[in-house]
């Protein structure tokens, strides 16, 4: 059992079961668009220790785009 779910009742937990299965529904159709290389980019941006903010800023020349498309 995961540690989350430890002190949750058993109507707790089935609720939190569905909430997932929700939330990965309603995001599947944006990772859908995404190719197998932005997925990977994705996880690892994601598992960066500093979080998706602090890779992408160790990855300047990813930004310049956005920040030149915003002024």
């Amino acid at each position: 059992m995961h540690a989350a779910f430890s002190n949750f009742t058993d109507a707790d937990r089935e609720a939190s079961v569905r909430i997932e299965a929700l939330t990965d529904e309603l995001a599947a159709p944006a990772y859908d668009v995404l190719s197998a290389d932005e997925l990977d980019e994705l996880v690892v941006a994601r598992d960066h220790p500093h979080g998706v903010t602090a890779w992408r800023a160790a990855r300047h020349e990813h930004l310049e785009p956005v920040m030149a498309a915003t002024g």
